[in-house]
């Protein structure tokens, strides 16, 4: 950042509702220009939305590869989940206990609560690779915002 400049907190709710009033194009033009931001925030964040109770004992590695549509490449996020507590890592080096792939604009859409994962799944526009009854409770852990 330059300036040292505060990169401004938008509430999730909010955020939610920006997502939904958004259409497909503008979400893609913000993900182009602001990718990196857009993911770092969502992820950085996961670790508040995350209800270690709901998750038990439960110890697994879940992992987000965000599409990138000109290069055909992903962005990949591990979600490290032990001990009741969920720790977010960029490119981690553990192996995953499932995978989910996705396309930029339903990730964002997904995260906010504005599509789900089942109805994307269906699509073909969710790919979930490795323990798929982990892949279908996960999403419970997680306070998603809604909109």
């Amino acid at each position: 950042m330059e300036g040292g400049e505060a990169i401004p907190v938008i509430d999730p709710a909010h955020y939610a509702a920006l997502v939904r009033d958004a259409s497909d194009e503008q979400l893609a033009e913000g993900m182009r220009t602001n990718r990196e931001l857009i993911l770092g925030e969502i992820f950085r964040r996961m670790g508040e939305h995350f209800d270690g109770e709901k998750a038990g004992r439960t110890a697994a590695v879940i992992e987000w590869r965000i599409l990138e549509p000109e290069e055909g490449d992903y962005d990949r996020w591990q979600m490290v989940i032990e001990n009741r507590a969920c720790v977010v890592e960029r490119d981690g080096g553990r192996k995953p206990s499932v995978t989910y792939t996705v396309g930029p604009v339903d990730f964002i859409r997904l995260i906010s609560g504005n599509s789900s994962g089942p109805e994307l799944f269906m699509l073909g526009k969710l790919k979930v690779r490795g323990n798929l009854m982990l892949a279908a409770r996960m999403p419970a852990w997680f306070h998603i915002p809604g909109a």
